[in-house]
Formats: structure tokens, C-alpha cells, sequence
């Protein structure tokens, strides 16, 4: 089972690193440094306002540090053969999960060691913390990560007491409870109550190990993990692993009847229905707006908001090139007495129609947020003017040229 593990962590190493250098390409990097940058520069200012003893800074203090902690899930690389295949060695599992639990377990305390490092400023403005009751809000974190993911590990197999793997005990309730106590009362209180949970769910295991492996559940919450790491890097390139849903969405028939039925028409008539009942395009589309909004709400300044705003209208747009080929492999279209004239044509108004949307949405933030600034205001307006033109009449059929030619 050691060598089975390695093997399998590997080759998921392999496929992460596969896509990542799609996800950290030259343009993506550039803007990265300048968001990282801007953030920084405005968290800086930020912390210069505060004082010791707002009312709502324990708050942000728990939520930011309840959300840190439900980042990184039990990693097990479990595939959908292993219930025929492994389950004459169901015996051995424990050593394989537990190699996996210690691989997850490493990479789950590096991400709330960063996100401790970078709370940590605010939490002493806002609380007057000390360095050991920053160290002590950094074990109780790590406490109960170690706590979350022991219950993760125990919900893989038939237990006797299902609430030692419930998701929304150890993910939400205590967590609260113990951040709770931890920023309200005292750091060494929550730190201490963190490590007795730890220590009771690490000595349960032996109640549980020798059970029955639930491989159904195993297999189910491995296959939900991978879909949610495909489904950022669906962000950035197309995914094939990741398969979409089709929607009806009645709720858009309204504004779908506006495209007239007309033979030049065929494909801006299958691309609008097409993104719009396809789960994983609407969803990208609406996920992306979502965050990129966000930032723009929190976010003041004079070149920073412009930056955001054309780096998630470039994401967007350039995550909705590859639709184009949506229905090259559907025999139909090329049996309908219609030629490819106008094909990308309708697909640039498609495009155009949807980065125009999320423009308008950007730059209505934008103003609200910086109404002072009037560079700002007027800048957001022509760059993403400039941005959409030039992505969608000149970008985009030299990439789609290209594609063709590949394909």
C-alpha cells in the first residue's frame, strides 16, 4: 500500500502541476503581483485607521479564520475501480488513509500558517495581542484543522457513532465555539479546548479503524474534492476530466426570444442557449463576476480597481473561446443548410454581449466605490471600452485561427 500511495500521489502531482502552468501564465502572474501589491498597499493603510478595541474586529477575526480553516479536505486519491480492485486488501487501507491523512494534514496547516501570517497584523492592532497569544491563535488553528480532517478521515469508514465524522460538527460547531472562547475569553482557554478535541478524535480512531471501509463515501468525497480543484482550473483552461449539467433556466426565455430565427442567425441562437443552460460556462461566467465584484467592493485607488476589472474581464472572455467549437462534433450542424459565414460572427456578439454585462456591472462598482476620484471613474469606462474591443475583434479570431489549426 506504501508503494500504491506513492504512486498515486505522484501522478496526482503530476496533473496539478499539468494545469497550474496554465493557471500561472506570464499575463496571470503580472496581474497577480499588481492585485498582490495593491492589496498590501491598501491592507497597510487599512491597519493605520484601526485602533485596539472595535467591537466588530473579533468578528472578522473569527469568520476570516473559520473560512481559512475549510480550505484543504482529506485527499485520498481514491478512483472509482478501487471498490472491485482494492477491497480484497480492505485490510490495509488504514496504512495507505493514513499516509494520505498525513500528506493532506502537512499542506492544511501550511495554508492556515499563511493565512495566520497574514491576519496576524490586525489581530495585533485590533486585539493588543501579544507574540504568545499569537502563537496561541496559531495552535488553536492548527488544532483544529488536524480535529477537522480526523473526522473526514473517520467518516471513510462504518461507524458506530456517526457523529465522530460529521462534517458540520467539527467544520462549523466547534470551531466557533472554540474561536469563540479563544478571542472573546482567552487565547490559552481556546488553544487548550482545540487540543483536548484533537487528542479525544485521535484516540477514537482506534475504535473506528478496524471497522468496515465505507468505500461508496470514500470514493464519493474524493471525486467532489478533485471536481471543486478541476473547477478552478476550469478558470483558466478547459478541463475535459470535468463534465457539465444542462439547465433549462426558463427565467432567461425572455431576453433568448430576442434573437430573431433567422438562417445567418443559427449559431448566435445555439451559442446564446448554449452557454446559458451549460452549467459549467453560466456557472464559470457567474462565479467569476461574483468575485470580481467583490474585490472591486473592497478595493479603492486609482490604477488597482482599473487593473481588476481587465484582468476578470480578460478571465471571462477567455475562458468562453473554447465554446466556440462547442458543436464541431454535433453531425446536425453540419447537416443544416446553413454555411459557417456567419458563425463567428455570432459568437463575437455573444461575447461581446456578455463582457458588456459584466463591464457594466464592474464600472458601476467602481464609481460608486471611488465617486472622488475622477480618474478613476472615467479611466475604468474607456480601458474596458478599449479592452473588449480589442479582445473581441482582434484577440479573438487570431486565437480561434490558431485553434483551428491545432485541431
Amino acid at each position: 500500500m506504501t508503494n500504491l500511495f506513492k504512486k498515486r500521489l505522484g501522478a496526482h502531482l503530476t496533473e496539478l502541476l499539468k494545469y497550474l502552468r496554465f493557471v500561472f501564465n506570464d499575463y496571470f502572474v503580472l496581474a497577480l503581483v499588481f492585485m498582490i501589491g495593491g492589496l498590501g498597499y491598501y491592507y497597510s493603510n487599512a491597519l493605520k485607521q484601526l485602533k485596539t478595541g472595535l467591537w466588530w474586529a473579533p468578528l472578522v477575526i473569527i469568520a476570516v479564520y473559520l473560512m481559512g480553516l475549510q480550505c484543504g479536505r482529506l485527499a485520498t486519491m481514491l478512483q472509482d475501480p478501487d471498490y472491485v480492485f482494492l477491497l480484497p486488501r480492505e485490510a490495509e487501507m488504514i496504512g495507505y488513509l493514513r499516509r494520505a491523512f498525513n500528506y493532506s494534514a502537512l499542506l492544511a496547516c501550511l495554508i492556515q500558517l499563511l493565512i495566520w501570517v497574514v491576519l496576524m497584523p490586525f489581530v495585533q492592532v485590533t486585539a493588543g495581542a501579544s507574540v504568545p497569544e499569537l502563537f496561541g491563535l496559531l495552535a488553536t488553528i492548527l488544532f483544529l484543522k488536524v480535529t477537522w480532517l480526523n473526522a473526514d478521515f473517520a467518516r471513510k469508514y462504518h461507524l458506530n457513532h456517526q457523529w465522530l465524522g460529521n462534517r458540520l460538527l467539527f467544520r462549523l460547531v466547534v470551531p466557533v465555539i472554540v474561536l469563540a472562547l479563544g478571542v472573546y475569553v482567552n487565547v490559552y482557554v481556546g488553544a487548550g479546548l482545540a487540543a483536548v478535541v484533537m487528542i479525544i478524535g485521535l484516540v477514537s480512531r482506534r475504535s473506528w479503524v478496524s471497522r468496515s471501509l465505507d468505500w461508496q463515501t470514500a470514493i464519493a468525497d474524493e471525486n467532489s474534492r478533485m471536481h471543486s480543484i478541476y473547477q478552478f482550473f476550469n478558470l483558466f483552461t478547459d478541463v475535459p476530466s470535468l463534465n457539465g449539467a444542462i439547465k433549462r433556466r426558463r427565467y432567461f426565455d425572455g431576453l433568448l426570444r430576442l434573437i430573431r430565427l433567422l438562417p445567418k442567425n443559427t449559431y448566435l441562437y445555439l451559442y446564446a442557449h448554449g452557454i446559458v443552460r451549460d452549467s459549467e460556462m453560466s456557472g464559470l461566467f457567474m462565479r467569476l463576476t461574483v468575485i470580481g465584484t467583490l474585490f472591486l467592493i473592497f478595493i479603492k485607488g486609482e490604477a488597482l480597481p482599473i487593473i481588476l476589472c481587465l484582468l476578470f474581464i480578460y478571465l471571462i472572455g477567455f475562458q468562453m473561446i473554447p465554446f466556440y467549437f462547442h458543436y464541431e462534433d454535433n453531425a446536425f450542424v453540419h447537416i443544416y443548410p446553413i454555411t459557417t459565414d456567419h458563425q463567428l460572427q455570432n459568437f463575437q456578439r455573444v461575447l461581446l454581449t456578455m463582457m458588456s454585462i459584466v463591464a457594466l456591472i464592474f464600472a458601476i462598482v467602481v464609481i460608486i466605490v471611488n465617486i472622488t476620484n475622477l480618474v478613476t471613474m472615467i479611466g475604468v469606462v474607456v480601458c474596458e471600452a478599449v479592452e473588449i474591443g480589442y479582445f473581441v475583434y482582434m484577440y479573438v479570431p487570431r486565437r480561434i485561427r490558431k485553434s483551428e489549426f491545432s485541431r
